[in-house]
């Protein structure tokens, strides 16, 4: 169908009943005879026709007309940007463009929030080359040594002439005799980065990390521009409101999932919630367990002076109470007996033998995928999901914290390369690692984060050769708080709903055959 005639029809619709969100649009297009539409049509014109529509970034996205929008508008025209003379990386995409261009007009602060995949270093990258041009030092700050490399790397390879230095894992560079230096955290406090009288851009990957009190601690005010980069721009605390929003300043243009889908930078992707109960001696313990996190929360709040909400506040107060230097007994006691409580209630979930038993029942599904990865919690459960697949003849590896960098880089490589099919791992994959392309993703036990959530999804909705949907698949114990009809993943959950081609829910016992005919259903589509 011509686009002119959808513009015309969207124009039409949202003029008449502003604020409708893109399943109301596509009923409201069919009304009017445009039919064999999908969402994903729908999407692609908005998103192109910045200029007319606009949206309030709700989920879902409720769309409205701008202020000069005409009748009849006409394609966004977006010039093509002028790239840092440095810079010799690969054309940056339309999003990353504005992405740039709103950070700049914003006075060069932001945080940009882009989903897994889309990009968002390149963001950092541009900015870095056009602050270098403009005689300014960067210092990049990343979490972690893995980050520390990739970024190093891609930095090399996009600005082959500014000299580039690291600061961590060994590498003592500074920013004196380096136009740009990439730092991990733990060694950024240590000392002052940026040298006196000197313009800078400090640039945080994941910088979601940074509302901690100790990190927060490596943000130099000598820098007056400064770049957060996020998947998911929120913390279980009130440390972006207390630490990076007044550092960083406001959100900037990123990347959504709809317009990731819509651009075809993500792949599209179908999601399953297999449930399962527990057994009677698992769910007695886990009763119990519950009960006493329960009671012991609410002595904390009540009893002890911790705050309520956010969750993180009070898990670093309870945490802060449980340590030796604590003269109060009995509140060391009840935030001991809360942490070890809570502990063994994440144990009981993380290994329960049904749960474990839907994911053998996941193997046949696993096998016809190019890669897989399961995410768990614990340890253990990670050595008895890849003892599982095993089993079941497939080419399985767990990738824990307990390896070495040199063995965690040959493990991902063999995953690359096929060598292993399936990657079992907590939450070291969660982020600051490059996972290569995986098809499938199957998260066994999570914990409440939404960033986490997001994350995994990140991992396995890169686009494929054959444009093949990606596969996500969550596992849960039902009547418990890992499960998504009691509130589990709430917000996690309204975004796939919005942007997944298909959302299946499936009962306790689904077979083996009933799993891989929902899988083969979506890759033959």
């Amino acid at each position: 169908m011509h686009e002119k005639q959808m513009r015309k029809a969207l124009w039409q619709l949202l003029a008449e009943w502003p604020g409708q969100n893109k399943r109301q649009l596509l009923a409201g297009l069919r009304i009017l005879g445009l039919g064999d539409l999908s969402t994903r049509d729908v999407n692609r014109v908005l998103y192109a026709g910045r200029q007319t529509f606009t949206h309030d970034g709700a989920t879902p996205p409720r769309w409205h007309l701008t202020a000069g929008a005409g009748y009849e508008p006409e394609p966004i025209r977006v010039a093509p940007l002028a790239l840092p003379q440095s810079y010799l990386g690969k054309e940056p995409r339309a999003w990353q463009r504005e992405a740039l261009a709103e950070w700049q007009a914003n006075g060069r602060r932001g945080v940009v929030e882009a989903v897994t995949g889309t990009g968002k270093t390149t963001v950092g990258v541009l900015a870095a080359a056009a602050a270098v041009d403009a005689g300014e030092k960067v210092l990049v700050l990343v979490p972690g040594c893995e980050l520390l490399d990739q970024w190093y790397e891609v930095l090399r390879l996009s600005l082959p002439s500014v000299r580039i230095g690291r600061l961590g894992d060994r590498h003592r560079d500074s920013l004196s005799d380096h136009s740009i230096l990439v730092a991990v955290v733990h060694s950024a406090i240590k000392d002052w980065i940026l040298p006196p009288y000197t313009a800078g851009l400090l640039i945080a990957d994941e910088v979601h990390r940074y509302g901690a009190e100790g990190f927060a601690s490596a943000l130099e005010d000598g820098f007056g521009a400064r770049l957060g980069l996020t998947a998911t721009y929120e913390r279980t605390d009130s440390g972006v409101a207390d630490r990076l929003q007044p550092y960083f300043g406001d959100v900037v243009a990123g990347c959504t999932y709809e317009r990731g889908l819509t651009e075809d930078i993500l792949a599209p992707f179908r999601v399953a919630f297999v449930g399962a109960d527990f057994a009677r001696d698992e769910h007695e313990q886990y009763k119990r367990h519950d009960e006493r996190v329960r009671t012991l929360r609410r002595r904390l709040i009540l009893d002890h002076g911790c705050p309520a909400e956010p969750f993180g506040d009070f898990m670093a107060e309870v945490n802060e109470l449980s340590q030796p230097g604590n003269r109060s007994i009995r509140s060391r006691r009840d935030a001991r007996g809360y942490l070890r409580a809570f502990s063994q209630r994440r144990q009981i979930l993380a290994g329960c033998r049904r749960k474990h038993k839907a994911l053998a029942s996941l193997a046949p599904v696993f096998a016809e995928a190019r890669a897989g990865i399961i995410f768990t919690e614990t340890a253990a459960s990670t050595h008895q999901a890849t003892k599982a697949m095993r089993k079941r003849g497939l080419r399985a590896m767990d990738f824990t914290s307990a390896l070495d960098r040199p063995d965690r880089k040959d493990r991902l490589s063999d995953f690359k390369s096929g060598e292993i099919q399936v990657l079992v791992a907590p939450r070291v994959l969660d982020e600051g690692v490059d996972v290569p392309e995986a098809e499938i993703g199957v998260v066994l036990a999570s914990s409440k984060s939404k960033r986490q959530m997001i994350q995994r999804m990140g991992r396995v909705i890169r686009p494929k050769p054959d444009r093949r949907p990606a596969t996500f698949v969550v596992l849960y114990i039902r009547g418990t708080s890992e499960d998504p009809h009691l509130g589990a993943h709430e917000g996690f959950i309204e975004q796939l709903t919005d942007v997944a081609d298909a959302c299946e829910t499936f009962d306790p016992g689904v077979s083996s055959a009933e799993l891989l005919s929902w899988y083969r259903e979506g890759i033959t589509r």
